[in-house]
């Protein structure tokens, strides 16, 4: 179930930058309208229709965010760029910066005044308030974007749905374009339970929580993987490792979380709760003490990171694990093996409740103030958004075989990727591209491949089991805060993540007492955090209408 977010509009004036400096509201500065005038009139080879899209040479700089490990040609000799340029009469200047030196990279770049024309980046965050709302720096696309976008502009229309809101600053302003791969998905966390062990000591699916903790018993003692050895691991996870930690075990104890790092969440009455104060947590601290003590954990349980876990997970001689799916994970040889999908129990009395996964659009690309060519910029966004550019920029180029190729058309026109991303260099973009696929374009364009499919399905049996929260926490990310609010809350959110951690490894090891659970909450209590984090938090997500 997917849910719209209708932003609330500050009704502001709009206040663009100047071509020097963008940070004063008192420069003479023209209105988005007259913005597309003067990148026109700057630009007479322009074709608002068509290619190319201008008659004479132009030149745009990028700045280009990439992950870390990623290894890419230059982009200017990538095949698939050299089309593109070559059917838009844009050059393109690239500046290739990875995602680690993204943030530092860009604060040099404000503050040198010497600004690149276009900011693509999938792979690196452009705070929309701070750069956008606060200082002017990017310019507002919204009144643009139907006008010289229309390929980005009908894939929004052709949702039930618009996947954009997501985008929309507290200004009621968009100063981005959308990323988004959609997969029709709304669970990100699943629970799966070895079926060989279960199988082995005629042991059926554990329904209840007393049930569970005895058959990860059962799995240590009983020896079923045959070999005579007390080596088996009934629950394979990390404290504090992502995808594998206990944010993905406390939905089990009806607090739903993601793997980030905020500590909140929207409970079935649109309120926010502070995770780490509520009796789940306590039960989930208790539990987890129970199987450490009992050696039902992995024995490096409490210091392993995600890598370790992913390793582990790699062998199968598990019981019990959280992730993301099977299929496409590394875990082949592994868990993948004989782990099968469970629903989870919960404690009595409480319900469980999985993260809602929202499929909506995150900040792809922007355009900074300095751009003398807006219109020229946003029909060449809306070039790279072309289904065969779009796929060959993110997968490699059309065709199969020895070359190793990207994608391809199958009999029915249907796309099916043919890249298996094994090359140590590449000469396409990769996810870093500007990719727009909300979910009714990629069902009529792009063949699933399965891991995606089993994922949908695991997502539709905890549909049917009722046991995904209603108002998913991503809404958090898009509720309307001040500069003064952002600010405070990021210290405060540090804090109750320190606070978390540091006292979440002694509950697990040494065990939780009333005195040690009241000194817990006590730490939130005197950091403020109701006052001065939740509510906040609160009034912001009640000036939004969730359905």
């Amino acid at each position: 179930m997917k849910k719209k977010v209708i932003a609330v509009v500050l009704v502001l004036s709009l206040i663009l930058c100047g071509l020097t400096g963008c940070h004063s509201a008192d420069s003479s500065v023209p209105s988005s309208s007259n913005q597309e005038t003067s990148g026109q009139a700057a630009g007479e080879s322009f074709n608002e229709t068509g290619y190319p899209i201008v008659n004479e040479p132009l030149t745009l700089k990028v700045m280009f965010a990439i992950r870390d490990t990623d290894v890419l040609t230059e982009p200017d000799t990538m095949p698939v760029i050299r089309a593109l340029e070559e059917k838009t009469g844009i050059h393109l200047e690239w500046e290739v910066v990875k995602s680690s030196d993204w943030s530092t990279k860009l604060n040099l770049m404000w503050a040198s005044g010497e600004y690149p024309d276009i900011l693509l980046h999938p792979s690196g965050a452009v705070e929309k308030e701070e750069f956008g709302v606060e200082q002017h720096l990017l310019i507002p696309l919204e009144e643009m974007i139907e006008q010289y976008m229309p390929v980005y502009t009908e894939r929004i229309a052709g949702e039930d749905e618009d996947p954009t809101t997501s985008l929309i600053a507290s200004d009621g302003h968009t100063y981005s374009i959308g990323y988004l791969f959609a997969q029709d998905i709304s669970v990100e966390q699943h629970f799966f339970i070895n079926q060989e062990w279960l199988d082995a000591l005629n042991l059926k699916t554990p329904e209840t929580m007393d049930e569970l903790t005895d058959t990860l018993r059962a799995f240590k003692n009983g020896d079923p993987n045959g070999n005579g050895q007390p080596d088996e691991v009934p629950l394979q996870m990390g404290l504090n490792a992502a995808g594998y930690g206990i944010r993905w075990l406390l939905p089990m104890f009806g607090i739903p979380l993601d793997s980030g790092s905020r500590w909140i969440y929207i409970d079935d009455d649109k309120n926010v709760q502070l995770a780490p104060v509520q009796d789940g947590f306590r039960q989930c601290m208790e539990w987890l003490h129970v199987l450490y003590e009992e050696g039902l954990t992995d024995p490096e349980f409490i210091s392993q990171d995600k890598n370790t876990v992913d390793t582990k997970l790699k062998s199968d001689n598990v019981g019990m694990f959280v992730c993301w799916r099977l299929e496409a994970m590394g875990y082949s040889d592994g868990v993948e093996k004989n782990a099968t999908l469970f629903v989870p129990p919960s404690p009595e009395g409480t319900k469980v409740s999985c993260y809602r996964y929202l499929e909506t659009a995150s900040p792809g690309a922007s355009i900074t103030c300095t751009n003398e060519h807006v219109p020229e910029s946003l029909r060449l966004l809306d070039a790279m958004l072309e289904t065969e550019t779009m796929f060959s920029l993110y997968f490699g180029a059309e065709g199969s075989g020895a070359e190793g190729k990207g994608w391809e058309y199958d009999n029915n026109g249907m796309i099916n990727v043919t890249n298996d991303n094994t090359a140590d260099v590449k000469d396409y973009l990769d996810c870093n591209a500007l990719f727009f696929a909300p979910g009714n374009y990629i069902s009529s364009t792009y063949n699933l491949p399965s891991q995606r499919i089993e994922k949908i399905e695991y997502c539709d049996i905890y549909e049917e089991a009722g046991i995904v929260q209603k108002y998913s926490d991503k809404y958090l990310n898009y509720v309307p805060l001040t500069a003064e609010q952002r600010d405070s809350t990021q210290l405060i959110a540090t804090d109750i993540d320190n606070a978390v951690w540091e006292n979440a490894a002694n509950f697990v090891s040494k065990g939780v007492t009333d005195e040690s659970w009241d000194a817990f909450v006590k730490l939130f209590a005197d950091m403020g955090v109701e006052e001065k984090y939740v509510q906040v938090y609160q009034g912001a997500l009640d000036q939004m209408k969730l359905d």
